[in-house]
């Protein structure tokens, strides 16, 4: 019914001003401009040392690409549609030098009827691309004078006026490449009859059946008919009406509290010529909702799914490379199993970014993991007036019904900070517009599409939000940056948010990430290529000096790996433990999971998928049981927490273990039994009679484990235990300690001996974090057997000898 041909091959590019002067170089696509300049020598990689400075240039410039293909009618198949799933974004399109359509948003597909204008024979394609940076800026102008705004008014920028990823315009964690391209796939449909969209609406029953109603888009002359299959493969056929109802349904839940089972739905087209084409969409049964509801604490903010108060645990997503062409599906796949494997069972798909790939949706879809979807819109001042207003419904529509079949889309959100950041007047009280710029479009425009295309699903108009001030904590979600912005971690105690959607602290990425980014001369922590990968705003001194507050002084690179990663683990543990013990959070979002290129920031997945330390820490902190201690003066109080779907009882065991000798100095027992979604302290532990310079309290409940010094670590001391290596299997290593060991780092990089024998050490990337804090046996994995180890503690340097067998 449908016959699809990909425009991949043949296509070319050259800058416009040299056009009838310069060559026409082979071109990618998908792709952007950047990349094809780099291919061809033409620019350094932007990613490596200072060279994203030196691209600058091409942003300013106009760029044309180009493909000719050959094209015959084809008998039965009338209709012709030249489709661009993507283009990155101003545009003229031309096909035989007849100039068929113009792009002004990167979010939306391009569709354009050719049937009338094809040849048969040779057909050129052109797309004729505009500056966004100078469009934006001449767009802006025009709009500040017609708005009767000063120049100098705040928080309106050039990319507010180009519906483009506004990350690429640059951020305090990624590069300015603001780029072009056809970014994503170009293909030539042809056919008499295509299922444009389906709708598949669900209603949950007291008794526990789901009624559906499928409502399929049909462009042209077909019969349908429709089959769901359940995942035990069994097969009902839905009638004309689309209305079903399932009995006993299989449940899609998260990952954590069940199994996320998908329906599939297949849809058969007929048509005249009884040719029939069948396409399958997957779909969930489940109810998730928003609570919010007056309490103790405030208003409630709580995720419920399928009846079940959960916790959210997770982060935020941002674009996985700077140059959203580049991305592929097995990188989604890969980040969505990292995220798993973190225990995270929500990902916040932030508003600066993308509305993400159909493969990014589809593997939340299958490995159960919820969606917190924000419209594309972050950080600025937006035009809200006439022609912005249908440019936004026209993006608002076509997203909302690309996604809202998805089992895993759970909430709709406006913008990221945009209300917040008129309640705070962004860049000073003199410099603020009369009125909040584009709350016609989160206030109007997007929630009347919402109610016309997915009415069921929950949406607030920002984030944060709630409240007289939109981040004011006790109600709605809360952003805590009060600690990055204000100095340590501690204050984390000051939040009283209800749900915290963005929290976190930045840190060095690993090792490999600074081989591959930096030339042999770059490697001072404190020089101008390393600081060029910092886009925090932070100083030099004020950076390091957060680490320093903790741990010893940053005096080499492996020293900015190394302390700034331990301290991003032990902010991110402290914040989360806060608010996992409280009463009144239920959700944290930690800001963030994923970088776009290689830099220092709060990322706990560098741009090469390596864990930071933080990362290893989530496994534990967002575990479904959590056991956590919390110091106050020369009390210790141990929490145990249980966020799981089932009661947990257990022994709780607390002991007091020397750093020096590892014997154990105290030890305290208590059984504790908690219900689901319950929090409480179980034991109070005195530590008056310990040294707390030589002491690490030990904690055990629910299959959670924890462990705290007493001091900061740059004063704790450290017996002398040998650590050695045993190769257990194939791909088995196994680390012992005879004494406390805290923090090993294996798989890092020595830039005065070169690359330690630690680099065939195989976990979630190149560098491995563990700590035996009675001392005992660490498994970790291997590529290759290594002849010997190198590895780093909170007590030094470490050179580890491996054995071929237990010894």
């Amino acid at each position: 019914m449908v016959e699809t041909t990909y425009l991949f091959r043949g296509w070319e590019f050259i800058q416009r001003s040299k056009v009838g002067k310069g060559e026409w170089l082979e071109a990618q696509v998908p792709g952007h401009v950047h990349l094809d300049l780099v291919r061809h020598g033409v620019i350094g990689h932007p990613f490596e040392r200072m060279q994203e400075a030196g691209a600058q240039w091409v942003d300013g410039e106009d760029w044309s690409y180009r493909c000719r293909f050959v094209w015959a009618a084809k008998e039965g198949l009338p209709k012709r549609v030249l489709r661009f799933e993507g283009l990155d974004t101003i545009a003229h399109v031309f096909l035989n030098e007849e100039r068929v359509a113009t792009s002004e948003n990167m979010h939306v597909p391009l569709e354009i009827d050719v049937t009338d204008r094809l040849r048969e024979g040779e057909n050129e394609i052109r797309v004729e691309f505009q500056s966004a940076v100078r469009i934006g800026n001449e767009r802006m102008a025009d709009y500040l004078a017609e708005q009767s705004l000063p120049n100098d008014v705040a928080r309106f920028e050039e990319r507010s006026f180009v519906r483009k990823a506004q990350y690429m315009f640059g951020w305090d964690w990624g590069p300015r490449l603001v780029s072009c391209g056809i970014w994503k796939p170009v293909a030539l449909l042809e056919y008499a009859a295509r299922l444009t969209d389906v709708w598949i609406r669900q209603k949950h029953h007291e008794s526990g059946s789901v009624g559906l109603t499928v409502v399929p888009e049909i462009e042209g002359d077909a019969k349908v008919s429709m089959v769901l299959e359940a995942p035990d493969g069994e097969e009902t056929k839905i009638p004309p009406t689309g209305k079903l109802t399932i009995k006993e349904p299989y449940l899609w839940w998260t990952h954590d509290l069940g199994e996320p089972h998908l329906y599939r739905l297949h849809i058969t087209l007929e048509g005249k010529d009884g040719e029939s084409q069948t396409v399958t969409k997957r779909i969930g049964l489940r109810e998730v909702r928003l609570v919010r509801e007056a309490d103790a604490h405030g208003e409630s903010f709580q995720f419920e799914l399928n009846g079940f108060p959960m916790y959210a645990r997770g982060a935020n997503w941002i674009p996985d490379h700077s140059f959203p062409s580049a991305i592929t599906s097995q990188q989604i796949h890969d980040q969505f199993a990292r995220a798993i494997d973190m225990n995270m069972n929500m990902l916040r798909v932030w508003g600066g970014g993308l509305y993400e790939s159909d493969a990014f949706y589809d593997f939340a879809d299958e490995m159960g993991v919820l969606i917190w979807q924000d419209f594309a819109y972050g950080c600025a001042y937006y035009p809200d007036t006439g022609e912005w207003q249908a440019l936004a419904r026209e993006e608002a529509a076509s997203n909302v019904k690309r996604l809202r079949n998805h089992a895993s889309l759970a909430l709709w959100c406006g913008n990221n900070e945009n209300l917040t950041m008129w309640h705070s007047a962004w860049g000073g009280k003199e410099h603020q517009p009369p009125r909040y710029y584009g709350e016609h479009l989160y206030d109007e425009v997007i929630p009347s599409v919402l109610k016309e295309l997915d009415p069921e699903r929950d949406y607030i108009p920002s984030s944060p939000y709630g409240g007289d001030h939109a981040n004011q904590g006790g109600v709605g979600d809360q952003h805590f940056w009060d600690v990055w912005h204000g100095g340590d971690w501690r204050r984390y105690t000051d939040s009283t948010a209800r749900f915290c959607s963005e929290f976190g602290f930045s840190a060095s990425p690993s090792a490999d990430v600074w081989t591959e980014t930096l030339g042999e001369e770059d490697l001072d922590p404190r020089g101008p290529v390393v600081r060029w990968h910092d886009k925090t705003g932070k100083s030099l001194d004020q950076y390091h000096g957060l680490a320093h507050l903790h741990y010893p002084e940053i005096e080499t690179l492996e020293d900015l790996v190394y302390y700034s990663q331990l301290n991003q683990r032990d902010a991110l543990r402290f914040g989360i433990e806060h608010y996992r013990r409280s009463e009144f959070c239920r959700g944290t979002l930690i800001w963030q999971l994923n970088d776009c290129w290689p830099v220092q920031s709060w990322a706990v997945v560098d741009a090469r998928g390596n864990y930071k330390a933080a990362a290893y820490e989530l496994r534990r902190l967002y575990g479904a049981t959590l056991v956590s201690i919390e110091r106050e003066n020369e009390i210790a109080r141990i929490h145990c927490v249980n966020d799981g779907g089932d009661p947990v009882k257990d022994e709780l065991v607390v002991r007091a273990v020397s750093l020096l000798s590892g014997e154990r100095l105290g030890e305290w027992r208590k059984t504790a039994s908690l219900e689901p979604t319950k929090r409480r302290v179980v034991l109070e532990v005195p530590l008056k009679a310990l040294n707390t310079s030589e002491t690490v309290l030990v904690a055990e409940w629910g299959g959670s484990d924890a462990w705290q010094l007493l001091c900061e670590p740059k004063q704790a001391r450290f017996g002398d235990f040998e650590i050695y290596a045993t190769l257990s299997g194939e791909e088995g290593l196994a680390i012992h300690a005879e004494g406390p060991v805290l923090d090993l780092m294996l798989g890092g990089y020595d830039w005065d001996h070169g690359l330690a024998d630690g680099g065939p050490i195989q976990g979630p990337g190149t560098q491995i974090f563990l700590s035996l804090p009675e001392g005992g046996t660490y498994e970790v994995g291997y590529t290759k057997p290594p002849r010997s180890l190198v590895g780093r503690s909170l007590a030094g340097l470490h050179d580890i000898p491996v054995y071929r067998s237990p010894i």
